[in-house]
């Protein structure tokens, strides 16, 4: 007598076959066939034989069409550095867009914006992560972009959620304000600012902000530092001050607050508005009481996004199905990657972005118009 057991084993591995290469809602066995065969062993062993047989001749014809029918839909996406959160929040994106409209986005690790952008100019990366100001000025050719010229190609997604620019001083410190870098207002001194990794976005970004003051890097101890040495020699007191571009709350900026209550200075008033007014991909953000050690009332400051960006002649379709899944099925899944994640909406889906500064995708345009976000 042929055993149950045995039966039961191919099944289950015929199963497992057919999930892989067919459909998820398809499933041509259930237990009932099982119990009904069972004791005739000899039309089960049959049965079976030719089950497998048909799966096998079944897999490759629906691989092979498969392939050719999503090949045009495959992309591959430069994210950041493993250690980040823009790498998993890709990935997540990129699995909801899989799962719930059978897209194919393959994320990279890689150093992030503008390596991002040079590998989608060569055509190696189709989509990518980026700082809006990163983006802005490779479309423009500004900047670092100014010798290779515009990155014509480029278009907007979407956005992530805020990175905050943060300055950050000791409470007890002598910086009460973004005024007292100046040292014509200070007395003369130069005091220790460490603007994040040498030639990084967050740079650029705070050789943007201090602009709003008609500070320039040359006026105080500038110190592009990795987060390590910057923080350590924050402890130190080395360094006068810190600033981030960051998510919120920034482990970070929890590490260097451990045992030094911190400041974090504002950026408000009409300085604020001279640099949205200059750099339109910056908005206002508010840090809230508590976040931080020393940190005792909220603080207005500002914020930029995460682009994700797209060469322009990616299908329309693949973009459009892109959205769909994140911002419809998928959205729980993205925001519960990290606390940042929470912020990754609608609401926030053009932020950074609102006067178009970066051309939408026509699949990003198609999608923000059916949700009334864009005309």
């Amino acid at each position: 007598m042929i055993k149950y057991d045995y039966y039961y084993k191919i099944l289950l591995l015929t199963n497992s076959v057919s999930n892989k290469i067919m459909p998820k809602d398809f499933n041509p066995l259930s237990m009932n066939l099982l119990f009904r065969f069972n004791r005739n062993g000899g039309f089960m062993k049959k049965f079976l034989l030719l089950l497998i047989v048909f799966f096998m001749l079944a897999g490759l014809l629906f691989a092979t069409g498969s392939g050719e029918k999503n090949a045009s839909k495959s992309v591959i996406m430069g994210s950041s550095s493993l250690g980040g959160t823009w790498y998993p929040t890709a990935a997540m994106m990129a699995g909801v867009a899989m799962r719930y409209e059978g897209l194919t986005i393959t994320v990279q690790a890689s150093g992030g914006g503008m390596e991002n952008l040079r590998l989608m100019k060569q055509n190696q990366y189709q989509m990518g992560l980026c700082a809006p100001n990163i983006a802005n000025y490779a479309y423009k050719g500004e900047a670092f972009f100014k010798e290779e010229g515009r990155h014509e190609n480029v278009t907007f997604v979407t956005n992530l959620y805020p990175n905050a620019i943060c300055p950050v001083v000791m409470k007890s410190g002598p910086i009460k304000s973004m005024y007292d870098f100046d040292p014509a207002k200070n007395g003369g001194k130069k005091y220790g600012f460490s603007p994040g990794s040498p030639g990084s976005d967050d740079e650029l970004s705070w050789i943007e902000v201090f602009a709003g003051y008609g500070i320039d890097k040359s006026m105080m101890s500038w110190r592009p530092l990795s987060h390590n040495e910057r923080v350590m020699a924050f402890k130190d007191r080395i360094l006068e001050a810190l600033g981030y571009m960051t998510a919120m709350p920034s482990g970070s900026i929890i590490e260097a607050s451990a045992q030094i209550p911190i400041r974090i200075l504002e950026i408000t008033g009409k300085e604020r508005d001279e640099i949205i007014r200059a750099c339109p991909w910056y908005y206002p953000y508010v840090v809230k009481a508590g976040l931080y050690n020393g940190v005792d009332q909220d603080v207005e400051i500002i914020a930029q996004g995460g682009f994700v960006i797209a060469n322009k002649d990616v299908p329309e379709e693949v973009i459009y199905k892109y959205l769909t899944a994140v911002f419809g099925r998928g959205l729980t899944e993205v925001q519960n990657v990290a606390a940042a994640t929470k912020e990754i909406n609608l609401e926030n889906a053009l932020g950074g972005n609102e006067t178009a500064a970066l051309p939408f995708h026509k699949g990003a345009e198609k999608f923000f118009k059916e949700k009334g976000l864009i005309k």
